[in-house]
């Protein structure tokens, strides 16, 4: 037997020969047998199921003749068995860079000859180009050489991978499992999107279901398994591992490369807040400091002052929570409880019924029909015109203003935002109020008799002048541009009349099944007709008076990207774009001459921002009040159809109809693109400039948004079902998977 030169690091007797048995391996030779089998090694030596394997160290790697004597020898040590022969790269598995997929893997291997041919596969993986640009990128040229690892074929019954620490949100206690039936390479090498378990204090919850691969038992003793590795190995981990006759396996574990911290949702003051109801419909992403602090704060003020005046109650503070950068809406001007209500009542409301009657009654859902017309009327004689006649005056001096003649055409729009956005919670805002009634009326009386959904009777209903032009937003934070910035496609005149005249004539056939089915009752059939005609009268004037809501969003971009210049020239900031990471008060300072350089503060602030949009914000944080779980209660049994399981993702359905097809994560104007026709639109919310998509979209869903929002509202003049509110589709849903949406009950499962 031939004696190899090799490191003095080689400690073992065996290594001799030029292979090591796997369960003498530890991380005291990560530098010889590389990050996959030390690791492996080490747990092996710890007592964890770990199929019986070897390594080929990475200096014998090239040299044949002294490898083929190794593998000879150590096959002769595991049997008659197929093998998988996997590389553990020296570079791999680092804490930075995993090198998951760069290197070889060979299953289902048997007899001498062929694992030399995989073992030369593992060996030439080495120096494959998307290997080196994959070490230049992201380990500094590292890669080196690759050891081997070879070890007992597992017929597993199902596979998967798991995670100690939930990889997105960083949350420590949440382990995450994935599972498909058969071999793990189906999962592992994206060929197909497995279950989906998230495991919480011993407790396992399934949120997608694909294969029915494992049980909740099996997913908490998996996510045990991972932790346990993590205890072992001082760090989150990510683990392979594999179900055979009963008994789990672990093939793999490497460290969780990029965990981010883990995201505290505690409220910073008491209370509860929701991120879906008022701006929050429109904000898809974290705020940026300068949005948050200049124009929310200012808009916000306002519309408590003018709608704390009709019911002489002045709004609780704070009106708003950022928590990890996600904007959420104090709730605390509800009343926690029956009593508190009829304090409320009695107290203020009551004595400004008999004052206000008119204003008053907008805060009461089932007597708003009363004010509405007073809140029309106002929109169409004074709030617009005035709105438009501001944004006109600012166009015209925003070129030419000085930075302190900028900050105050900001700051008049900016309140003049809040007076506009005033008027959409009482005019929009009513159509939901509307569409409520005709829900739970056709649920009770025409449900049981036709089927369908409601919202049948609501599709296909045009603005008058809805048209949005430039001022159109990406999204309603400052940061995004608007339509007028960027070059979106739009649809075709002829296929939008197209469009137009099938969903009439749909809407026209679920209005004939309703009359016909309540013929022989008069006063319901009367009753369905006064429902019917207020939701359908207010459901086009939503979406035309939301769509002048940012008619000032350019000419105030236009005005920040002058004070951006500005502030580069101060050398505040190296550039105009790095103002909206700047906070309303420094921005005053740097205009002011104080001697402020925030570059690289605003770089941090950036990158954290960028960071945070991968997080997967809850939509409602703190504590609920009891009436409030009972009227979102009531809500969603109203506008949901019966029937129907709890899915991959749930939501609030916002328009009926059912479709199926690949699911597209969208989350800004960066991936547009990646939506092809058939797709399912997956966003974090929608706005105005989002609408050209819904031409091509089978279906949207997205993670905020109720039955009152943009995306509800264009879907159904699209006629393509929309589930919206889900919270986190877009982080549990898997970008190409297949899904299908019932946008009638509200649920999102696998094809």
């Amino acid at each position: 037997m031939t004696t190899l030169n090799r490191p003095d690091c080689s400690r073992r007797v065996m290594a001799v020969h030029g292979w090591l048995p796997l369960s003498d391996v530890g991380l005291e030779q990560i530098r010889e047998v590389g990050g996959k089998a030390a690791r492996l090694g080490e747990l092996a030596r710890a007592g964890f199921r770990v199929p019986d394997g070897f390594v080929l160290p990475a200096w014998i790697a090239g040299r044949d003749r002294e490898a083929a004597e190794a593998i000879q020898i150590a096959l002769g040590t595991l049997g008659e068995s197929r093998v998988a022969v996997r590389s553990s790269g020296l570079a791999e598995d680092l804490d930075d860079a995993s090198f998951a997929g760069q290197y070889e893997t060979v299953l289902d291997v048997e007899g001498f000859e062929d694992v030399m041919v995989a073992t030369r596969r593992c060996w030439d993986s080495a120096s494959a180009d998307h290997v080196r640009t994959y070490s230049s990128q992201r380990a500094g040229s590292q890669a080196g050489a690759v050891a081997v690892l070879i070890q007992k074929m597992v017929d597993a019954s199902a596979a998967g991978v798991a995670y100690s620490a939930n990889p997105v949100t960083g949350d420590r206690e949440e382990a995450i499992v994935n599972a498909v039936r058969g071999l793990g390479e189906r999962l592992v090498s994206g060929q197909r999107d497995g279950d989906e378990w998230i495991v919480r204090e011993g407790s396992a919850s399934q949120m997608r279901r694909a294969e029915g691969a494992i049980d909740a038992a099996q997913a908490v003793a998996i996510a045990n398994l991972a932790r346990k590795a993590e205890t072992r190995l001082g760090g989150p981990q990510d683990i392979e591992w594999a179900i055979a006759d009963g008994e789990l396996h672990l093939l793999q574990s490497r460290p969780i490369t990029a965990l981010p911290e883990p995201a505290s949702w505690l409220p910073t003051v008491p209370g509860c807040y929701v991120r879906n109801f008022r701006l929050g419909e429109w904000l898809g992403d974290p705020v940026t400091p300068l949005f948050e602090s200049w124009l929310v704060d200012r808009l916000e003020q306002r519309f408590h002052e003018l709608q704390g005046g009709w019911i002489g109650m002045p709004w609780r503070k704070p009106a708003h929570l950022v928590v990890n950068g996600w904007y959420f809406y104090s709730m605390d001007m509800l009343p926690g409880t029956a009593l508190e209500a009829v304090r409320f009542l009695l107290r203020r409301l009551i004595p400004n019924l008999l004052t206000r009657p008119r204003r008053a009654v907008m805060v009461i859902p089932p007597l708003a029909h009363f004010g509405v017309d007073l809140f029309l009327k106002e929109w169409r004689e004074d709030v617009l015109p005035k709105h438009r006649a501001l944004v006109a005056e600012a166009a015209g001096m925003v070129d030419s203003g000085s930075p302190e003649q900028l900050v105050e055409m900001i700051d008049r729009l900016a309140t003049d935002a809040g007076d506009y956005f005033t008027s959409i919670t009482a005019v929009a805002g009513f159509a939901w109020k509307a569409e409520v009634p005709l829900a739970s009326f056709y649920r009770r009386h025409l449900y049981p008799l036709i089927g369908g959904s409601y919202a049948e009777l609501l599709q296909g209903l045009y603005a008058a002048d809805a048209s949005s032009g430039g001022h159109a937003v990406l999204g309603l934070d400052w940061f995004h541009p608007t339509l007028s910035e960027v070059d979106i496609s739009r649809e075709s005149p002829l296929s939008m009349a197209m469009r137009e005249d099938r969903l009439t004539a749909s809407r026209q056939a679920a209005e004939s099944r309703a009359r016909a089915a309540l013929a022989g009752r008069p006063r319901l059939l009367a009753k369905f007709e006064r429902l019917l005609a207020v939701a359908q009268r207010f459901q086009p004037l939503r979406e035309e008076q939301l769509s002048y809501m940012t008619l000032a969003w350019p000419v105030m971009r236009r005005g920040l990207r002058r004070i951006g210049l500005q502030l580069v020239d101060a050398g505040v900031i190296e550039t105009p774009e790095q103002v909206y990471f700047l906070d309303h008060q420094e921005v005053n300072r740097g205009l002011a001459g104080d001697p402020l350089v925030l570059n690289t503060e605003a770089r941090r602030r950036r990158r954290n921002w960028q960071r945070q949009r991968r997080l997967a914000a809850p939509l409602i944080i703190g504590q609920v009040p009891r009436l409030y779980v009972k009227l979102l209660a009531r809500f969603e049994r109203s506008v949901r159809v019966p029937g129907g399981g709890p899915g991959v993702v749930s939501g609030v359905p916002a328009s009926p109809g059912r479709a199926h097809g690949p699911a597209r994560i969208i989350r800004g104007l960066e991936d547009f693109g990646r939506l092809q026709p058939g797709d399912v639109l997956v966003a974090p919310a929608t706005t105005p400039a989002w609408s050209a998509l819904f031409a091509q979209a089978a279906a949207v869903v997205t993670d905020t948004g109720g039955v009152g929002s943009h995306c509800s509202q264009v879907a159904r003049e699209y006629g393509i079902p929309a589930v919206v509110g889900t919270g986190d589709a877009t982080t549990r849903l898997r970008d190409g998977e297949l899904v299908v949406v019932d946008g009638a009950t509200g649920v999102v499962d696998m094809v």
